[in-house]
């Protein structure tokens, strides 16, 4: 960065105004750039979509678009499509330059700049539509705006109320935006188009590379595929034979949390096969409190869940840790030894296919389902030699290590994103038309 553009940025983030600049309500900016509404660039002042049910995925119906569909880097998911079945659907398809926002709920602020390769798009009550007037402004740049922190400043603001948090059409369109002239607004659109392209295809290859290290795991984790040097049958054991389970935390009350010993909270064991010791909460333990404490090679599993997918899902505690708990929604299992069964091998194959189908078999409940440590300790398993379970886990290991990397690697492109952000939208860094 050159001397003079490093000393113009300093001087504007300690408020002083530099030459070519101007202080204004929504900060410090070229001299030369504009501070339009959202009303001025757009059509009208917002239209809400359609109130109408969602129904199941059918190829000649338009897909509904729902606030839940919208993902934080403002492109929508797949995972669970649906459509609309209305005789007034056609009236709220999505177009060119149409841009809409999540009106209501923990999601407001949330913003979609439709796409075609997105398909016909018909969008829900709880989304209000802007369309941008060429002529007036780039929607990209528009939209790349609704991701600064200045815009999630204003929504913090602007929904903070009583009840539930909320922005009406009205209020979006007072939205105050900072805007060069259109050239300027298309090449900086451009430039962070340029990083957004860098992101998916960093996105797509740690998808690519997951999809990799589950078809490993699905045949190295039956036996269908041995590794070089390892042949014969494997060992059928039970789990209540080579180890014992235990509750998590009991008797705690709201109060007691927040400080004190560490704990291993429900979505640590959730969100991974290894347990994150960085990622603890606190909780008082009393001296005369009998606990149970986790220790090195623990299996925890989740017990309880609003889905039986999500039930039983486990996580291997593989550092030594002087004292650590366990959640109340989740329980132990501790192993006799690492004789038949080595925690490496473990944290593997009870995320594995097999033994998840054989936990969604006890899965029982109909609002919430719960799953038994006793049921558990029933299940057999057919595992290998240790020697082959330590080549299969380290395997397995360099895929993770690899799939960490290019996670940390993605994080650091939507961090330079975001700095990028902040330095093209305020104007503090120019781009040449």
């Amino acid at each position: 960065m050159k001397p003079e553009l490093k000393e113009r940025i300093e001087a504007i983030n300690r408020g002083e105004v530099p030459n070519g600049y101007k202080k204004t309500k929504i900060g410090i900016l070229p001299s030369d750039w504009s501070i339009k509404k959202l009303i001025d660039l757009a059509v009208d002042r917002g239209s809400y979509g359609i109130g109408a049910p969602a129904v199941d995925f059918n190829e000649n119906l338009p897909r509904y678009l729902r606030i839940t569909d919208i993902e934080e880097n403002g492109r929508i998911t797949n995972d669970d499509i649906k459509c609309v079945d209305h005789p007034d659907a056609s009236k709220y398809l999505l177009e060119e330059n149409d841009l809409v926002f999540a009106r209501t709920g923990n999601t407001t602020g949330k913003t979609y700049l439709y796409d075609k390769n997105d398909g016909k798009l018909v969008y829900a009550g709880f989304l209000i539509k802007y369309k941008i007037l060429d002529d007036k402004a780039s929607a990209k740049y528009v939209k790349y705006y609704t991701e600064t922190d200045h815009y999630w400043y204003w929504v913090k603001k602007m929904s903070a109320r009583s009840g539930q948090p909320g922005i009406n059409s009205e209020e979006y369109a007072e939205l105050l935006i900072p805007c060069p002239d259109l050239l300027e607004q298309q090449k900086i659109a451009d430039i962070l188009s340029t990083w957004d392209k860098a992101i998916e295809l960093k996105e797509k290859l740690i998808e690519q590379k997951k999809e990799q290290k589950k078809g490993l795991m699905q045949r190295l984790l039956t036996g269908k595929v041995r590794l070089p040097g390892f042949e014969g049958e494997w060992k059928e054991v039970r789990l209540g034979s080579i180890g014992s389970a235990y509750n998590g935390l009991t008797g705690k009350n709201k109060e007691d949390f927040g400080s004190g010993k560490p704990y291993i909270p429900y979505k640590n064991v959730f969100n991974g096969s290894r347990i994150n010791i960085d990622q603890l909460e606190y909780v008082q333990i009393l001296e005369t409190e009998n606990q149970n404490k986790v220790k090195y090679g623990d299996i925890i599993f989740t017990a309880s869940s609003e889905t039986p997918e999500e039930v039983g899902m486990s996580s291997v505690l593989l550092d030594h840790v002087d004292e650590l708990y366990l959640n109340s929604f989740c329980f132990g299992y501790r192993l006799n030894d690492f004789n038949t069964l080595i925690p490496e091998f473990a944290q593997y194959l009870f995320r594995g296919n097999v033994f998840r189908k054989e936990l969604l078999k006890l899965a029982q409940g109909s609002t919430r389902f719960n799953l038994s440590k006793n049921e558990v300790l029933k299940i057999k398993i057919k595992i290998p030699g240790l020697e082959e379970q330590k080549k299969i886990a380290f395997v397995l290991t360099i895929f993770d290590r690899e799939i960490d990397l290019l996670e940390q690697e993605l994080e650091a492109l939507k961090q330079q994103k975001k700095g990028l952000m902040q330095l093209l939208l305020t104007g503090k860094v120019r781009v040449k038309c």
